[in-house]
């Protein structure tokens, strides 16, 4: 038993190693080829721990192979469009200015329910009011409403509107993030200055505290969430 927790263990790390080496996109979205590599990789990975008369290296190797033919892959496909193509097929326009295109339909497989359920996925209900709805190469459906069935913006209602841009984490939890000063150009003198400002307190009572690409700051304390910690 001993022996099966230590392999576990041990392809564990390894499996999350090779995955987040391979990319991000590996945990979105797959492709095709990516798809396949998980298979792959989920077998291979079963197979030393199930059974103990495998040596490890029996998959260390495959696995690591796998990753560099992988990345291989994605490089040949950034370089041949054309080889891209051919393994992962082309985005398919199946609702063309409200129209489907029943040949794309039977082309991709895809049944009348199952486009409208995509549709109402994308909180439409109707296909007259689709602009576009193009199946992607990783299978997901992009629609793009008409003009007229879309929210006013700001700019159609001659609004002028301040950008605030994205909230960076200052302090989480009382711990301070350096990565979020970094990100935002906030310094530490800044941070201490807003909290004596806000009841002095101190970063350790501080459940959240972000600021905005605007400098508009938000402040959490943990006596706020019910906790006096």
């Amino acid at each position: 038993m001993t022996v099966i927790l230590v392999r576990l263990v041990f392809i564990y790390i390894l499996l999350t190693l090779t995955v987040r080496f391979m990319g991000k996109r590996q945990i979105g979205e797959l492709q095709m080829s990516e798809l396949v590599v998980a298979f792959m990789l989920s077998e291979l990975a079963a197979m030393p721990i199930t059974d103990t008369g495998i040596p490890l290296l029996y998959s260390i190797l495959p696995m690591v192979l796998l990753a560099v033919l992988e990345i291989l892959t994605s490089f040949a496909f950034l370089h041949l469009p054309t080889l891209s193509r051919l393994i992962t097929g082309v985005p398919q326009v199946v609702i063309c200015r409200g129209k489907i295109n029943r040949d794309v339909l039977r082309s991709c497989r895809m049944t009348l329910s199952e486009l409208m359920g995509e549709l109402r996925l994308n909180n439409c209900t109707d296909p007259s009011d689709v602009a576009y709805a193009i199946l992607e190469e990783n299978g997901r459906l992009s629609v793009i409403l008409r003009d007229k069935e879309l929210p006013p913006r700001a700019g159609d209602l001659s609004m002028q509107v301040k950008e605030r841009g994205i909230c960076h984490t200052l302090i989480a939890d009382g711990v301070i993030s350096e990565a979020g000063m970094r990100m935002s150009g906030v310094t530490f003198a800044q941070i201490c200055s807003y909290l004596k400002k806000h009841g002095n307190a101190a970063a350790s009572e501080v459940f959240l505290l972000t600021v905005n690409d605007a400098h508009e700051w938000n402040l959490i304390l943990k006596t706020e969430c019910g906790s006096g910690k």
